[in-house]
């Protein structure tokens, strides 16, 4: 029955849906959240003011593979941008200029 589900045979002559997975983690304790979305493999670019002695830090990564961003990291984000890096990660966008994500931080993310 196994095998036939994942066939998509399941008896009705209908096939399954694709499965749209996105790789979520998140934590959050007191202050501190922050949301990871992706898969956190290639080059990782950072963004943000990560200066721990900041009233309220905001940063994040980037994980760029292939040319594509695959995953995305953000600390202390808005529920907005926590949805902005989301959709980044399930769009995976091209990026041809590391340096360049890296200074455009969220605004990348607010343009997909």
């Amino acid at each position: 029955m196994v095998l036939a589900c994942m066939n998509g045979d399941q008896g009705s002559g209908e096939t399954v849906a694709e499965y749209d997975y996105l790789p979520y983690f998140y934590s959050r304790s007191f202050d501190i959240a922050w949301q990871f979305y992706g898969d956190n493999v290639g080059d990782s670019v950072l963004f943000g003011d990560n200066d721990p002695a900041a009233a309220r830090a905001k940063f994040g990564t980037y994980w760029v593979k292939d040319g594509k961003v695959v995953g995305v990291f953000l600390e202390g984000g808005s529920a907005d941008e926590y949805q902005a890096i989301a959709k980044v990660a399930r769009a995976q966008p091209p990026v041809a200029d590391l340096e360049a994500l890296g200074k455009e931080g969220l605004d990348f993310a607010a343009k997909i």
